[in-house]
Formats: C-alpha cells, sequence, structure tokens
C-alpha cells in the first residue's frame, strides 16, 4: 500500500514539474506586441529593423487604414493586447496630417491604454509634434497625445531642418542608447523643437541648443518615448547610415515593452 502512494505521489510531483515547464516555456514564447501607427517608409524601416528579434511582433496601421471604421487594429480586444504603440509621422496629404486624421476617440483609447501600462513613442516629422507649417503638420499639441508624452509641444510651427551634428548623449547608461557608438556618428539631422516636461529624463540632446532629442519618462503605469528626430532618409539621411542606427530602434522598442 505504502509502495503505492509512492508511486502515485511521484507521478503528481512530475505532472507538477511537467506542468511548470510548459507554463514557463508559454510566457518565454510569448513575443511583445507592438502596433506601429504611420507612413509607409517608416513602417517598413521598423519591420525591417525588429525582425532581428523574435520576441517582437510588430503590427502595422498606414496612414489611410485610420480612415477604416471596420478595422480590427483598434477594438477594446485589440488595444488591451498591444504592449506598446509607436507612433509615426501620420501623412495623408496638403492640409490633411497628424491629428486631424487621428479621431479623438482614437486618441483617447492610446492614451488611456498607455496609462494601463503600454508604452507609447512618438517619431518626429514635419508632420509629427507641432510640425512645419498648415499644410504639413502633426498639430499635436493639446491633444491627448500631447498628454501622454514626456514633453511639452509647442503651439507653434516647431521643425528645425538644420537640425544637429553630433548629439550629445545625456545618459549613456540608458538602456535605450547604452552600448552604441556614438563617436562613430557624423549627423543626427533634423527634429522638432520641444521641451522637456517635469519629471523626465533628457538621454540624448542637442549640444549646440541644449534640445532634447530623445526624452524619456511614464504616463500612468507606461513607459514614454519622445523622439524627436526623423525616420526615413528624410532628416536622418545620414543619421540612418550609422552601424549603429537599427539597434538603436531595437533598444528603443524593448525598452517600451519590458
Amino acid at each position: 500500500m505504502k509502495g503505492l502512494i509512492r508511486v502515485k505521489l511521484r507521478t503528481v510531483i512530475l505532472a507538477l514539474a511537467v506542468a511548470i515547464v510548459l507554463v514557463g516555456s508559454s510566457f518565454a514564447l510569448a513575443a511583445s506586441e507592438i502596433v506601429f501607427i504611420g507612413k509607409g517608409d517608416q513602417a517598413h524601416l521598423l519591420e525591417q529593423y525588429f525582425k532581428a528579434d523574435p520576441e517582437i511582433n510588430l503590427t502595422i496601421v498606414y496612414s489611410e487604414n485610420l480612415f477604416d471604421t471596420d478595422s480590427p487594429y483598434f477594438t477594446p480586444e485589440a488595444m488591451a493586447n498591444y504592449d506598446a504603440i509607436i507612433l509615426g509621422e501620420v501623412v495623408i496629404g496638403d492640409s490633411f496630417n497628424g491629428s486631424i486624421v487621428m479621431e479623438q476617440w482614437l486618441q483617447e483609447a492610446i492614451r488611456d491604454r498607455v496609462a494601463a501600462g503600454a508604452g507609447f513613442a512618438h517619431i518626429g516629422g514635419w508632420c509629427s509634434y507641432q510640425g512645419g507649417n498648415a499644410g504639413w503638420s502633426g498639430q499635436w499639441h493639446g491633444t491627448p497625445i500631447d498628454e501622454i508624452l514626456p514633453v511639452n509641444i509647442s503651439a507653434d510651427w516647431d521643425t528645425n531642418d538644420n537640425g544637429c551634428d553630433v548629439p550629445a548623449a545625456n545618459a549613456p547608461e540608458h538602456p535605450i542608447v547604452a552600448g552604441l557608438s556614438w563617436d562613430a556618428v557624423t549627423r543626427f539631422g533634423g527634429y522638432n523643437k520641444v521641451e522637456a516636461a517635469e519629471g523626465s529624463e533628457v538621454v540624448l540632446s542637442d549640444p549646440a541648443t541644449g534640445m532634447p532629442l530623445i526624452t524619456v519618462g511614464t504616463y500612468g503605469e507606461g513607459k514614454t518615448v519622445a523622439y524627436a528626430g526623423g525616420l526615413g532618409g528624410g532628416w536622418d539621411a545620414d543619421f540612418i547610415q550609422w552601424a549603429d542606427f537599427p539597434q538603436l530602434w531595437l533598444q528603443l522598442a524593448r525598452y517600451l515593452v519590458n
């Protein structure tokens, strides 16, 4: 009888051990879900860079997809599944870009998801932050997206096409920029002129103006990143040639979701 009890006990212990291993494996294999919203050239670059990390699953929502009233990307169930949201330049055409394109309910849904724990990053450009002029702008000042960010978006046009040559790493050990060859950067390029918000940390800046280039903070339970430079070969035509440029974006993504 005692021998039978011992056999059954060993069987139970073995079954529990297998269950723990299986559960642990499922957690290890679960990829982080990131959604990118914006124009195609930025989307394609991030898709290329993130392929290097099998633990990142990227969903792309192009600017024109924001008009799809039956879109599956922003249902409450889909929003709850995103670990991070990256907002690029939302570009449709002259005088119809940025916050003008994205409806208020979606901006509020993004804000609420970040407050609940999703990471959020915004990428600079003429149609980002406040933007370059009435025809080509982001006009995010005073919106729920502005509320999320660790920077204050100007009410005036904020593009700086002259930009920055070699940026200053204010926080060289920060996970977004650590371990990268910053001494090999020859030019960062243009950026949006934003102001670091209270409680934020400037990770990268323009040493000539003191303007922040990468700023991090939190909103509710979520991490937030304001990347003031461009992505897609315009402002960043030189910076994109830097050998560590893809790794910078991988580290930024990992920071958002970890």
